[in-house]
């Protein structure tokens, strides 16, 4: 009898810990398999994403949202439904992506696993790897202009 106790005791530990390792695992998945966030301001203030350091990012019903700041996630969680509207309009303007490899490296979008999406000035990004994102943030006009120019040959 005395050592069933501890035993249970550990087989309930264990049991709880591999549930909640379970429950994190499916975040990061729900998380990998978002919708990008369409804008660059904030769903609620309109302010720029990064006027308050780094953007308060969390998934909404399968959606990526972005906020310029913790705070606005009270005012967000107060109405949802018509920021949900706002990010849902601006996701419907986004221009798809042209090309079959990473914009950056050249690389198959696959290559290094799951391609890394994000959408830039209303264009959907797609990178072999979160790494590429760097090099694509300091020159983003020579990018886009790649990406527009692949666009334009696709529709001839």
């Amino acid at each position: 009898m005395k050592t069933l106790k501890p035993l249970t005791v550990g087989l309930l530990v264990s049991a709880f810990l591999l549930s909640s390792l379970a429950a994190l695992a499916a975040d990061k998945k729900a998380e990998k398999q978002a919708k990008p966030y369409p804008l660059n301001i904030c769903a609620v203030s309109g302010e720029k994403l990064d006027s308050m350091g780094e953007p308060f990012v969390f998934v909404h019903d399968g959606r990526e949202v972005m906020l310029c700041c913790k705070d606005c996630k009270g005012d967000f969680d107060k109405n949802i439904a018509k920021f949900v509207a706002k990010i849902d309009a601006a996701a419907k303007k986004v221009k798809a992506y042209p090309l079959q490899v990473c914009a950056v490296s050249d690389e198959k979008l696959d290559s290094m696993g799951e391609p890394f999406v994000f959408i830039h000035d209303g264009q959907e990004i797609k990178l072999c790897c979160k790494d590429c994102k760097k090099d694509f943030t300091k020159t983003p006009a020579k990018f886009m202009a790649k990406l527009s120019n692949a666009a334009k040959k696709a529709k001839k």
